[in-house]
């Protein structure tokens, strides 16, 4: 499938920026009242606290640009309309029993479930932006919280932990159809 030169740069800088944020997840020392906090550990944590506001400012570029095309939105969130719907639901039943045996549609036959996972992880990680930027509005600099920023913080925490699963499940099926001839990765980095 051929994407657009503008959702192919975007897509690569969206990989760019939440890459550094879940490697930064990873080493990062939250401050906590009255606790010392490892300096290194503190700018991993500021590096994470930066580049959270550039997730969510890509994101919010990313939906701009889909919502202003009816084709890009209909396809990520084909859920929206009734024709989206049935059309999913027609490609759920045809294409899902084919997975257990190891089959799977060219993207492009399948580009409403395709579109819907991504969809999902667009959703996912403007989510994780938004709560990341209401817990950076909500904490103090020595970690203390209000009890409504902790419970978003949970949440972003949560969120966090489904956008890995997403990650390593979207890399796991971009692999598979790239092994079954599909050139999934030709189509959204070179264009072909």
């Amino acid at each position: 499938m051929r994407h657009e030169r503008t959702i192919r740069i975007l897509h690569i800088f969206i990989i760019i920026v939440v890459f550094t944020q879940l490697l930064t997840e990873l080493f990062m020392q939250v401050p906590k009242p009255g606790e010392k906090i490892d300096v290194l550990m503190g700018l991993v944590f500021s590096v994470h606290e930066i580049m959270g506001m550039i997730v969510l400012i890509v994101m919010i570029i990313y939906l701009m640009i889909v919502g202003d095309n009816e084709q890009h939105r209909n396809r990520l969130f084909p859920w929206l309309t009734p024709e989206g719907r049935a059309g999913l639901i027609i490609e759920l039943k045809r294409d899902v029993p084919g997975w257990f045996k190891g089959i799977l549609a060219k993207p492009e036959d399948a580009h409403r479930i395709a579109g819907s996972i991504h969809g999902l992880g667009v959703i996912l990680t403007t989510l994780l932006g938004v709560t990341g930027c209401i817990i950076y509005l909500g904490m103090k600099h020595d970690g203390s919280m209000p009890p409504a920023i902790k419970s978003i913080r949970e949440f972003h925490e949560l969120l966090g932990t489904l956008l890995w699963i997403f990650i390593c499940g979207h890399m796991f099926m971009a692999a598979v159809h790239q092994f079954k001839g599909h050139r999934v990765l030709q189509g959204m980095f070179k264009g072909e």
